[in-house]
């Protein structure tokens, strides 16, 4: 891995003001030299590092691709902790394929999937909560998962791992300390401490746990199922939350007969909202389908209007 240089898009796909091709790996700065000439004439590590630099990017028979901004981030003060140029262009699907393309034929590859961040974590600048916070952060759907994201992000969740993992440690050492030397004047350690000591820490776990799912609500969504007989206003009432015709509401029972999801955010609390097949004995065979699909979420659900 140490030896590949790899390249992206880091932007959404679409069309927008801005679009940026990240370059990372050891070979970073050569790529983003063969492709990005500064209208001052300078090269680009002439620039001061983390200074943005304005140019042009040129294709291999020397015609002009786009007018840009690039710069050169020197490890480790980077996202990946290695050599990063990126390339700040106009956010067409064109522009930004054809910069990515340049950076290929340069000599960087594709980057995988969450490859950025993997190094990034490879490297030692971020831990595994650090890392499934970036992801976080990027899917947040309210104001309150996003401050969870970012504090995870940050090392919250990381520092009180560490702090509990401390404690394990230190228990450990002063057991192995008494056992291994019993004939030097070491301090005992005796049955109520270590009982003490091993209580903090699962007291510590305990909170962590009792707190783990109302973070996975806020990433995820509550999981709310509307649930009831037929025609007892369960598609209306769906509709009435999402405040447009999402379901079709009929006189006749029976009209819902697959589940409907869509996403409500609610006084910034994400849910998931289920509008289901009414609950009743039926012989119809696709209906039975809808009921028994119907149970399965009221069973799953955890919020059950």
């Amino acid at each position: 891995m140490a030896e590949d240089t790899i390249s992206a898009v880091t932007t959404a796909l679409g069309e927008g003001a801005v679009g940026i091709v990240r370059i990372s790996g050891p070979k970073a700065l050569a790529v983003g030299e063969t492709l990005f000439k500064a209208a001052s004439g300078k090269a680009l590590v002439a620039y001061p590092v983390n200074t943005l630099a304005y140019g042009h990017v040129y294709d291999t028979d020397g015609s002009l691709v786009d007018e840009v901004l690039a710069v050169y981030m020197r490890a480790p003060r980077s996202y990946t902790a290695e050599d990063v140029v990126e390339i700040q262009c106009h956010g067409g699907v064109q522009p930004l394929q054809k910069i990515l393309q340049l950076t290929f034929v340069a000599g960087a590859r594709p980057a995988e999937a969450g490859e950025f961040t993997k190094r990034a974590f490879l490297n030692g600048r971020i831990d595994l909560t650090q890392a499934e916070a970036v992801m976080d952060i990027i899917r947040s759907r309210s104001e309150a998962s996003l401050k969870l994201a970012a504090r995870q992000q940050q090392g919250q969740l990381a520092g009180e791992l560490r702090t509990l993992r401390k404690q394990l440690v230190d228990i450990v050492v002063n057991l192995e300390a008494v056992i291994d030397y019993p004939e030097e004047d070491i301090e005992d350690v005796t049955y109520g401490r270590v009982q003490e000591s091993l209580s903090t820490v699962c007291s510590g776990i305990e909170h962590l746990l009792a707190h783990a799912h109302t973070g996975k609500i806020l990433r995820e969504g509550l999981r709310t199922a509307i649930v009831g007989r037929p025609n007892v206003g369960k598609s209306s009432l769906l509709n009435a939350l999402l405040r447009e015709e999402r379901a079709i509401v009929s006189q006749y029972a029976g009209t819902t007969r697959d589940v409907i999801e869509e996403q409500l955010l609610l006084d910034g609390v994400p849910l998931v909202l289920a509008d289901t097949a009414g609950i009743r004995a039926t012989d119809d065979f696709v209906e039975k389908i809808g009921v028994e699909k119907s149970r399965q979420l009221l069973a799953d659900s955890e919020l059950v209007i």
